[in-house]
């Protein structure tokens, strides 16, 4: 049911028209809307502006409400567990991006140890997660670019249709430039190699507020040194191998320890009960399908 009234929220003709600063997007009844620099305008057959304007409004005032139900609820106790839900790791640097596979599972190995955390498979939330960014309002279900880092619309996706999460982590790998000086009986000079920085960017699925962390690995594809021979002539030299993963497994360690205790530390404390999150989930379904057109009940089977 949560899948086919996202469906019905995203049927609207979405004719991509975007920029850094500017979206815009247009519907079967001939309305456009236009978000630029924060600021949102309307075209289109006045009497549809208007419906569509009154039904946006009385979104943003029901997802105010439900922030609210969701920061005055019960909170969470020590012995309940917290659900999470991995994205990632993604890249944008190809060489990376082909080693994703690789290091997924020892990204997940290195939080399953944690009695309290609960590792939600991916394919179950992948539906509301590749939809693209923006808020919940205004979500399409084209295919995203790779995604770096949580964000609001993210998060009230998983939250407000139903997932069974409590906090999403998005890992990201992206190179990193390492350089030190080297000294030996043949001279001196300046190194770098570039290893591997593991991102982590990670929120509460009930109310945004992105917690960000990285840890740098050991493996490298590359070595280049720059300096001077023992008779002070200027040198340099570049190697070029194929990266390691496993070299990375410590560090991987190191940052599923940190998103373990951030999650104990930071945010369990601020989440609330699971008796909480199911009342308030069963009543704002139960007026979602109230609101909902006669054809979607009648789909739904209400």
């Amino acid at each position: 049911m949560t899948r086919r009234w996202l469906l019905w929220l995203a049927s609207a003709q979405l004719l991509g028209c975007a920029s850094m600063n500017m979206k815009k997007q247009c519907y079967a009844n001939g309305v456009c809307r236009i978000e630029q620099n924060g600021e949102v305008s309307w075209s289109g057959p006045p009497e549809e502006v208007a419906k569509m304007q009154g039904g946006e409004e009385g979104r943003k005032q029901a997802l105010a409400e439900v922030d609210k139900a969701y920061a005055e609820a019960p909170k969470r106790s020590a012995s309940d567990p917290v659900r999470l839900v991995l994205i990632g790791p993604t890249a944008d640097a190809p060489d990376l991006a082909a080693l994703t596979s690789a290091y997924r599972p020892m990204i997940e190995a290195s939080l399953r140890d944690d009695p309290r955390i609960e590792l939600v498979p991916y394919d179950r939330v992948k539906f509301l997660v590749e939809a693209s960014s923006g808020d919940s309002l205004h979500s399409s279900f084209s295919k995203p670019e790779p995604r770096a880092k949580v964000d609001a619309g993210l998060t009230h996706r998983l939250r407000d249709g139903n997932a069974e999460v409590d906090v999403v982590l998005v890992a990201h790998l992206v190179p990193k430039e390492v350089t030190g000086f080297v000294r030996g009986s043949g001279g001196a000079g300046v190194a770098q190699v570039v290893n591997v920085e593991f991102q982590a960017s990670m929120s509460s699925v009930y109310e945004f507020s992105e917690i960000e962390g990285a840890q740098v690995g050991k493996s490298t594809d590359s070595l280049a040194v720059a300096g001077l021979d023992k008779k002070g002539k200027a040198s340099s030299g570049q190697l070029k191998g194929k990266r390691n993963p496993e070299n990375d497994r410590a560090a991987i360690q190191e940052y599923g320890t940190w998103v373990k205790n951030t999650v104990r530390e930071k945010i369990a404390p601020t989440l609330p009960s699971i008796a909480a999150v199911q009342e308030i989930r069963a009543k704002n379904r139960e007026q979602a399908t109230k609101d909902a057109p006669a054809w979607f009940r009648k789909v739904a089977g209400q």
